[in-house]
This record gives structure tokens, sequence and C-alpha cells, in this order.
């Protein structure tokens, strides 16, 4: 890949040359304005060039020195040779409308990430080769001319079948309001609603290139309103145009430097990691990055799943963000928008780190599932207690209390014909049947007081504290019910 991209720097050279010479002697252009031209093909050349060097998994490289050599293409399109001029002619809108739209709109990544946007590219560049071919089919020599017709040019389209001036000029007008009007106030909505829907790192990525296509959008906008009109652009708005073609590959260069700079972060964040403690793993990997929606999950093999700094389970995200997983470490999940380059050399250099703060991730877990087995045993006990208070008082209590009642009544219905003896043993019978209601009460109170259970947490300290043989004052206590293991626990330190 070394060798072909020295051989298309190369090329570029002779190939800018002669689109030189045809600017000037065929199309008798000043010579500033055909310099200017060559330029920004260049320009996008070794733009294209420097980010395929760069970043070869990307196709932004790629496509920026397409754009440039079909610039370049473009110029030979005013040739007076046939046989340059119709391919030239055929191919020489691609560069200027569908493939700068297409690597504005696929940048960083290369892809087009929406499908509105591939059916936009795609249907700009069918516009870009449809009219140019069907304009060429019916080439009317000599009476054509779809340029600056008053500099007495005439080119001759090696494959006309059926001249005819009003249908070429029907289908040049058509083209120039379609292509350089209603596509490049869609490419402009485009770019609004990709900034729109960006983050925040997104967005300051994006902007110098957008809005440099922006500029380049609406000077195609404002030059299909003067066809519209009748009326020919001057000057200042091909230096607009120039201006905007140049600013995309400038864009991606300033891009390309503040990327290179970014990894100097990287050396930063060694220092700082060797200062902080693992908890702040993923807040030194956030200011690194610049990236204050990063998160960092922990892989734990024994339970085979992710969790958080807190231990708690944690689930990758589908929602568009991306994730970069250092084995069997962790995964950082980062914004789209930075170079996957960059991430992968950050948590290289956090790598033990994020082992330390793995570990103690995986020591939470594991206390968390301690601390959340220890409620459930306190819940079952609480409700088993619970269950011995209601069987103590709905079962041995009530026979008791029954029991004493029935020797009662039978005390009364005997009067004065009972023995005394049998009398004063009935009496105590019943005495101590009461003495064990109230134990029993006592107990069940132990287990698990009803009140508490009825009025909460209040109502049972009260109650506590009327029982207590020291006067007692209860200061405050909660007027709204808590859970219940609090409860329960707040009142037998009390008891």
């Amino acid at each position: 890949m070394r060798a072909l991209r020295f051989a298309l720097a190369l090329a570029a050279i002779p190939f800018g040359l002669l689109g030189y010479h045809i600017l000037v002697h065929d199309l008798h252009s000043s010579r500033q304005n055909a310099v200017a031209s060559i330029v920004v093909a260049w320009t996008f050349v070794a733009a294209g060039l420097v980010a395929w060097a760069r970043r070869p998994e990307s196709r932004v490289g790629v496509l920026m020195t397409f754009v440039g050599y079909a610039l370049l293409e473009r110029k030979l399109q005013y040739s007076h040779d046939s046989r340059v001029f119709t391919p030239a002619f055929a191919l020489g809108e691609v560069g200027l409308g569908a493939a700068l739209a297409h690597v504005v709109l696929a940048y960083p990544s290369g892809h087009l990430s929406t499908r509105v946007e591939r059916w936009f590219v795609g249907a700009a560049y069918t516009a870009a080769v449809a009219f140019p071919v069907a304009m060429l089919l019916v080439w009317d020599y000599p009476h054509s001319c779809v340029y600056d017709c008053g500099r007495a040019f005439r080119q001759h389209s090696s494959i006309s079948i059926a001249p005819n001036q009003t249908v070429l000029h029907a289908l040049n007008e058509t083209f120039k309001v379609g292509v350089y009007g209603l596509f490049a106030v869609v490419f402009i909505a485009l770019i609004a609603w990709r900034l729109w829907h960006a983050t925040p790192r997104g967005r300051r990525l994006l902007a110098p290139l957008l809005l440099a296509g922006v500029v380049a959008g609406s000077r195609a906008v404002w030059g299909s309103v003067h066809e519209i009109g009748g009326t020919s652009t001057s000057d200042p708005f091909y230096w607009w145009q120039v201006a905007g073609q140049i600013a995309i590959p400038l864009a991606l260069l300033a891009g390309l430097l503040s990327a290179r700079l970014a990894r100097g972060v990287v050396a930063d964040l060694v220092v700082e990691l060797g200062k902080t403690p693992a908890g702040g793993v993923r807040d030194a990997l956030a200011r690194a990055l610049h990236d204050p929606t990063l998160q960092v999950a922990y892989w734990l093999p024994m339970r085979q799943s992710y969790v958080d700094e807190e231990g708690h389970a944690a689930r990758l995200p589908d929602d568009g963000r991306a994730v970069m997983k250092l084995e069997d470490i962790a995964a950082i999940v980062h914004d789209p928008e930075l170079e996957p380059d960059l991430v992968e050399a950050a948590g290289a250099a956090a790598r033990l780190a994020l082992h330390n703060a793995r570990l103690q991730a995986d020591v939470r877990a594991q206390l968390g599932k301690v601390q959340e087995s220890r409620r459930r045993i306190v819940t079952a006990g609480d409700e088993q207690r619970r269950r011995i208070e209601r069987d103590l008082h709905d079962g041995a209590q009530q026979r008791l209390v029954a029991l004493a009642l029935e020797l009662r009544l039978a005390q009364r219905e005997l009067g004065g014909d009972l023995d005394p003896a049998i009398e004063r043993i009935l009496g105590v019978a019943v005495d101590e049947l009461q003495v064990a209601v109230e134990e029993l009460r006592e107990l069940a109170r132990g287990v698990h007081p009803a009140i508490l259970t009825e009025e909460g947490l209040a109502g049972a300290l009260e109650s506590l504290a009327g029982r207590t043989p020291v006067p007692v004052e209860i200061v405050s206590a909660p007027e709204d019910r808590l859970p219940r293991e609090i409860e329960a626990a707040a009142y037998f330190v009390s008891w």
C-alpha cells in the first residue's frame, strides 16, 4: 500500500499540470483561477494520502484521494479533443458533487451511518453520471455548449446519437438546478441533522469538516438560484466555491493532527494512574479521552458477567455507543466518535490499574452477595418469629385464658356449697393461670410483638416503655412506617 500511495502522489503532479494546460489554453481561464482549481485537487490528494497512511482501516483517506483525482479529471472536460472531452465530461461531476458529499458524510469512520445518507449518496452518484451521459447522447456539435459560450469554444461528443440542442439545454438546466440545488439543500440538511444528533465530543470533531461542507453546499445552492434567474455567477462566487472545497481537506488534516496530539495524553494518563486509587480509574480515563460519558465494566470470570465499580451487575449498552474490550479484564464504553486506536492505547496504558480495579469490584460483588445472604437470613428469621408469635397468641395463650375463665365460672356457680379447701385450690389455679398467661404474653413479645406489626416502631416503643419498671421517656420516634427488618432491629436493640 505504501508503494501505491507513493505512485498516486507522483501521478497527481503531471495530471494536475495537464489540467492546468487545458484550463489556460482550451478554456482560456485566467492563470490565477487555474492554479487555484488545481491546488484544490492536489490538496484533496495530499490530505487523502496522509489520512490513508494514518488510518488505513478507514475509507476516508481513499475517498479523499478519489475526490482529488476526480477533480483533476474534471479539468479534462474542457479539452477540444473529443477523445479526452467525452469520458471527462461523462464523469466530470462525480468529484465535485457525489464524491465530495460522500467523504463529508462518511467522516471520520469512512462509512455512511444511516440509510438516508446511503440513499442520498447513491442518488448523487447516479445523477452525476446519468445526466452528463444523457447530454452527450444528444450533443449537437458545433452548436452545443454548456459552459461560457462567450469564449467561443466548442466540444464534440464521441457518443452523440440524436443531436438536439433544445433537449441538451433542458437537461443541462435541470441538472444544474437538481444536483447543485436540491441535492445541495438535502446535503446541508443531513449535515445539520448529524451535528444535532452527535455527542458533544462528536460535534467538536465533526464541526470543522461539516461546516466546510456547508460552505461548499451553500455555494451550490446560490449558483442554482442564479441559474434559475438567468444570471451568471461572478468571480467572488468562484472563490467562495474554492474556499469551501479547500477547507474540507484542511479540516480533515486538522482533525488528524488533533487526534495525533491527543495521543500525548496517554503518557500523562500513565503518570496520573500511578497516583490514582483503583476506584478512580474511570475518571482518569474519562479525563484523558475527554469523554465524560465514558464507563468501565469489569469482567468477572467466575460469574461470567460484567459488573460496575460497586460490584453491581452491568450490561454492555446496545444504544450505539462503542465498546472496547480488554480481553478478560474490562470493557470500556465510550463515545463512538473517539478513535479506536486512541481508546485501545489508553486501555493498554491503564491495563494494570483496570486489573486492580476489577479485583476490588470482584470483592465488592462478593461482599454484596454476603450482605444479600445475611439480609435473606434476617428476613427469614423475622418471618419465623412472627409465625411463632401468632401461634402462641392464637393457640396456647387463648387456651390458657379459656381455662381460667372456666375455673372462675365454676367458682361462681358452686358458690357457698363449695368446700373451702377446694375453693382455695381453684383460686390458686386461676391465679397461676393468670401468671402463665402473662408470662406467655411476655414470651410472645420477646419473640415478635404483635404491636410492632400492627402499629409500627413508635407504638411498640411506647408499649415497651410502659412495661419497663424504671421511668422511661421516649424523646422521638419515627412517625412513618419503616421496612420491617429495620423496625425489628431497632425494637430488639431497645428491648
